[in-house]
């Protein structure tokens, strides 16, 4: 007679396709959520670079409004203690320490504003000597942004 040959099925055979593709899944998961965690930081940073620059403009502009106002005064004054007695009544919402100094041979006006609350945009001019006021009432010397806070690092 003839033997029937027995077959064997493996349960292996069965199960290999599915760990494969319950692994491929998890995988594809994983790098969508790392993919979503990557565009969520690029958008709070994009939005905190928005926002830096936005308040870097808006204290130039309050800068560049005080030049105005000086530029008028310098136009209209007989100089030194004309320019002081102005100057005085010179003001800009958020502009602050508006100083002038003609202890050199040309003066310095210098000013600051806000850019947020740790930064500033220092404005220096340079006043020149009143015979010399072809070219200018001022020259702009320093238009910086600096910092107001010191920083403290983690040493850790």
């Amino acid at each position: 007679m003839k033997q029937k040959k027995k077959i064997s099925f493996s349960f292996i055979h069965m199960g290999a396709p599915s760990l494969l593709m319950i692994f491929l899944v998890l995988c594809l998961f994983t790098f969508a959520l790392l993919s979503l965690s990557s565009a969520k930081n690029n958008r709070t940073l994009s939005q905190q670079s928005a926002d830096r620059i936005q308040a870097y403009y808006q204290a130039s502009s309050l800068a560049e409004q005080t030049l105005d106002q000086i530029d008028t005064i310098l136009s209209d004054a007989v100089y030194q203690r004309e320019i002081r007695k102005q100057l005085k009544n010179c003001s800009v919402d958020g502009v602050s320490d508006l100083t002038i100094d003609f202890t050199k041979k040309e003066g310095t006006l210098s000013f600051q504003v806000p850019v947020n609350k740790s930064q500033q945009l220092s404005v220096i001019l340079t006043l020149p000597a009143p015979s010399d006021c072809q070219n200018g009432y001022y020259h702009i010397t320093q238009w910086t942004t600096e910092t107001t806070e010191s920083w403290d690092g983690d040493d850790s």
